[in-house]
């Protein structure tokens, strides 16, 4: 029973919950403890250990009754061989089939449902059933099962009973109908662990395709599920960084201070003492173009910045078409899907002005601006013909420690049509495209790296 509950694990860790070493052996010493003969006692203790949140339990508890339901009999028209004769058999075949159903049983006919289902499953874990993923793989895995059931040497025992005597023609037929429970019960089993492991691969497919696509690219079907998908990648991100940030504000070991603090204890470091080094909290600002052309970026870099609030506390948001406005206060008050649309109604469906929006910005954050300070711009860098704003951004370039423009446009259109791009070059640390989200993961995955 441990495969099987392993195999459940990876089945949560497809369908999107995290489980660690530790509390996969908590796992096991749980069902080890409970047994599974109480499904819903099973159900309620092994959530106990792998679902840490409300969400989480709901996503267990639809994971548990897809998995589970495979050892399930399938449907009740199979569960037990109907023991009397077709209603077109004579009379004497009735009698004749009380005495076949002893001599079947003892001859290694007449199976219960249960023990059928037993023998399935038996085959199924031989031939590595939880490894199907494609409808393709059905009939594969079909003939794999049947020939671990010895299905053709079955069916030659039928054949030959079929041609002997009557008491062996009604086992035949017995045979035959076992046979047959078996197979409507492989057909449901293969219908539901392709559903269970299709889930999870189609589930991994369209984050691939959300990933590497261009925004752009992806209809609303797709746009719909960015949110729940940014979340993850974020939380993974914070708990990339979040364990580094904690050694660094803990400091590294003063070697010479703990020996010297436990000569008294014979040398043992009972008492460790550390070398610590003030760390300058360093303060974002990120301004986000909300003109048509890149709002949706703009969008998606803003919840990036939001679900890492507990690794990058001081963060500051601000948008423009126009004139910048800071919207940090707005992520206070609503949760950021609430805020995002405000924003967009409020402030979003304009032309770009990146003369006006420059230079309102820097008039906003110029005294907060100093060393310790990192800008972060996302916008296509096309003003329309309009005012640059160059100046108020090389002014901000000489406070700032870093300036980071993040361009979602492919990078074969940069300075092309009203494109400024290679001025703006001129005024930033660093100008990049960020076309898909992987490409947006990896620059907070180095700028988490690099501020901190």
């Amino acid at each position: 029973m441990e495969a099987t509950l392993l195999r459940f694990i990876r089945h949560l860790r497809h369908a999107g919950v995290g489980i660690s070493t530790t509390e996969t052996l908590d796992a096991m010493q749980v069902a080890v403890s409970l047994g599974y003969g109480d499904r819903q006692l099973l159900h309620d203790g092994l959530a106990s250990c792998l679902a840490k949140s409300e969400e989480q339990r709901q996503l267990f508890s639809r994971c548990f009754a897809q998995f589970f339901d495979l050892a399930e009999t399938p449907n009740d028209t199979t569960h037990t061989v109907d023991p009397e004769t077709p209603q077109d058999s004579s009379a004497d075949d009735g009698e004749t089939a009380g005495e076949g159903e002893g001599q079947g049983q003892g001859g290694g006919g007449g199976m219960g449902s249960d023990a059928l289902r037993a023998e399935l499953m038996r085959a199924a874990g031989a031939v590595d059933l939880a490894a199907m993923q494609y409808p393709t793989q059905r009939g594969i895995y079909r003939r794999r099962i049947l020939d671990a059931l010895n299905d053709s040497g079955r069916r030659e025992r039928i054949a030959q009973l079929a041609s002997g005597s009557p008491t062996e023609q009604q086992q035949a037929r017995w045979l035959e109908r076992e046979r047959e429970t078996q197979l409507a019960q492989l057909g449901e089993l293969l219908d539901r662990q392709l559903l269970l492991n299709n889930n999870a691969a189609t589930r991994e497919f369209q984050e691939t395709l959300m990933r590497d696509s261009q925004l752009s690219a992806l209809d609303t079907y797709y746009r719909d599920r960015l949110p729940p998908l940014i979340r993850k990648l974020a939380k993974k991100l914070a708990a990339k960084h979040r364990q580094r940030y904690r050694r660094a504000k803990r400091g590294r070991l003063d070697l010479g201070k703990t020996l010297r603090r436990n000569i008294a204890l014979g040398g043992v470091p009972f008492h460790r003492y550390w070398k610590s080094t003030r760390r300058e909290k360093s303060e974002i600002f990120v301004l986000c173009d909300l003109s048509g052309s890149v709002s949706s970026w703009s969008q998606v870099l803003m919840l990036f910045m939001q679900a890492l609030a507990d690794v990058l506390p001081n963060t500051r948001s601000f948008v423009f078409c126009g004139e910048s406005v800071e919207v940090s206060e707005l992520f206070r008050q609503h949760d950021a899907d609430e805020a995002l649309a405000i924003i967009q109604q409020r402030h979003g469906m304009g032309s770009s002005d990146y003369g006006r929006a420059l230079n309102s910005f820097r008039q906003l954050v110029e005294e907060r601006v100093n060393r310790r300070s990192t800008i972060i711009i996302l916008g296509d860098g096309r003003g329309n013909g309009g005012d640059t704003g160059i100046a108020a951004l090389r002014e901000l370039y000489h406070r700032a420690r870093l300036v980071l423009w993040f361009n979602p446009e492919s990078q074969s259109r940069w300075n092309t049509g009203d494109s400024e791009i290679r001025r703006y070059q001129t005024a930033c640390h660093y100008v990049t495209e960020c076309g898909s989200l992987r490409k947006l993961e990896r620059l907070l995955d180095e700028l988490l790296t690099l501020i901190r």
